[in-house]
């Protein structure tokens, strides 16, 4: 006998990646979820291709399970507060434009939320799948800045610094009721590569004592172009990912989470530095790279980014600096 699961929003949303977004759609099309009670909505954010006309293709194929939205506010945070609004259930799950969810991709996502009602978010394994070969000098240690990540096989609570992956994860939708939605300030927009507003977000659940799961069984495999497996691309990853930590470290912890961060940033670098034999010189230079993001993030995160302020009196201050 199949199970009912409680409704679901599935949210895409999408910028100019019309192939994927349509071998993505398919996935999920195809799988059924139970018959529990379920929809897509693809938030279109401002595309200059065809992947607005792939997105309502979709559509019209499958009218009673898919909308199209247009946000045209740049940036993925944008697109992801608008999915926020938009969905009709009260659990929604958010899925990359070119990530493919597995069998019992969503049925294992959703279980993760019966531990209690204090479980607000979730998120399950995300696995590599590369286009073309990997080159010579690439490592392991540059997968998680390709959103891979896999905690293992068993379904464990998170805390910091463990979160959800973009690519896959799901939140109750009280959740951005009580504490908000994604911050403009973080998140891809346009060409930058700014990242972490799933865990900005997931800070301010933490603190407030809200619970996070791993759901082990909730996979999806997330396609990697080639151009992004270049030195080129990964410098501008790491220089993005260090201004990123800075402006969370800001919103958390204002200036001693910044100072601390720094020292953080400058010993990863020496590190790096005395790796080389090991890691290669590529490592050092993103290392370095991070730093500088970093270092150019303090001021953007000072002059334009305000803290966080708790809602509600009786939230825990964090007992830690975000990115130490």
């Amino acid at each position: 006998m199949s199970v009912e699961f409680p409704p679901v929003s599935i949210i895409a949303c999408t910028r100019n990646r019309s192939s994927f977004l349509a071998r993505t759609c398919e996935e999920i099309l195809k799988r059924g979820y139970c018959g529990s009670e379920w929809e897509l909505v693809i938030i279109d954010n401002g595309s200059t291709d065809d992947t607005l006309d792939v997105a309502h293709a979709v559509a019209e194929e499958h009218p009673d399970r898919v909308r199209v939205v247009v946000e045209h506010r740049l940036g993925l945070s944008e697109a992801r507060n608008r999915g926020i609004a938009e969905a009709r259930f009260g659990l929604l799950a958010f899925i990359d434009d070119d990530a493919f969810p597995l069998d019992g991709w969503l049925e294992s996502l959703v279980a993760a939320f019966d531990s209690g009602p204090e479980v607000m978010c979730a998120g399950g394994p995300v696995d590599p799948m590369f286009e073309g070969e990997l080159p010579p000098w690439f490592r392991g240690r540059y997968l998680p800045y390709l959103t891979v990540w896999d905690l293992g096989p068993d379904p464990v609570e998170l805390a910091y610094n463990e979160y959800p992956r973009g690519a896959n994860m799901a939140f109750r939708k009280e959740a951005f009721r009580r504490w908000g939605g994604f911050s403009p300030y973080l998140g891809r927009k346009g060409s930058s590569l700014l990242s972490c507003e799933e865990t900005e977000l997931c800070l301010r659940m933490e603190r407030a004592g809200a619970r996070i799961m791993y759901a082990p069984g909730a996979r999806v495999r997330h396609l990697t172009v080639a151009d992004r497996i270049t030195p080129e691309w990964l410098t501008r990853r790491f220089e993005a990912q260090g201004k990123s930590e800075a402006i969370v470290n800001w919103q958390h912890a204002v200036t001693r989470g910044l100072r601390i961060g720094l020292v953080g940033h400058i010993r990863r670098w020496k590190d790096a530095r005395e790796e080389r034999p090991y890691s290669g010189k590529l490592f050092a230079s993103c290392q370095r790279r991070a730093l500088i993001g970093y270092v150019k993030g303090i001021p953007h995160a000072i002059l334009r980014t305000p803290v966080y302020r708790p809602p509600i009196p009786w939230d825990r201050p964090a007992p830690w600096v975000p990115f130490a």
